[in-house]
């Protein structure tokens, strides 16, 4: 690809994503789109559900955020109920962070909704289709994440 087309397809990708994504927050129907949780809890809930029980350290790092911005997150969800704090059983000073049978919840039910969401909007692609965006998608992921 040339640069003309290179800057030609970042502009068009700059001015399409947002609309994208505003579609697709419309087309939400869960806890975050009815503004019950925000979008870095839902993603520190996610990574838990994920990963298993965590360091604040833990999730700080995954989440590419302060420790102490994780701290007020964590516990915003500790006070809404989907997260509880325990010592680890092999060393009492460490506290790690799980979900609470309610987080574990929340988690199925917005995954479920999105997978209907996603499902709505790409049913209308043909399966080919879906196989090229999703090999670009991942491929779009791995760079971000330095895999390739």
């Amino acid at each position: 690809m040339s640069d003309l087309n290179l800057k030609s397809f970042s502009g068009e990708m700059i001015r399409i994503m947002p609309s994208v994504i505003r579609g697709m927050l419309k087309k939400q129907t869960d806890e975050i789109a009815r503004g019950h949780i925000t979008m870095p809890q839902y993603l520190v809930l996610d990574l838990i559900d994920k990963s298993g029980p965590l360091k604040m350290t833990q999730i700080a790092r995954e989440m590419d955020a302060s420790l102490p911005a994780m701290s007020g997150i964590v516990e915003r969800l500790h006070i809404l109920k989907m997260v509880e704090r325990f010592y680890d059983r092999r060393d009492r000073r460490i506290v790690k962070i799980g979900l609470t049978v309610k987080g574990k919840k929340v988690v199925k039910k917005i995954t479920h909704q999105r997978e209907k969401m996603v499902e709505s909007v790409f049913g209308r692609l043909t399966e080919k289709e879906r196989q090229a965006y999703l090999k670009i998608f991942k491929k779009v992921r791995d760079i971000l994440y330095e895999k390739i």
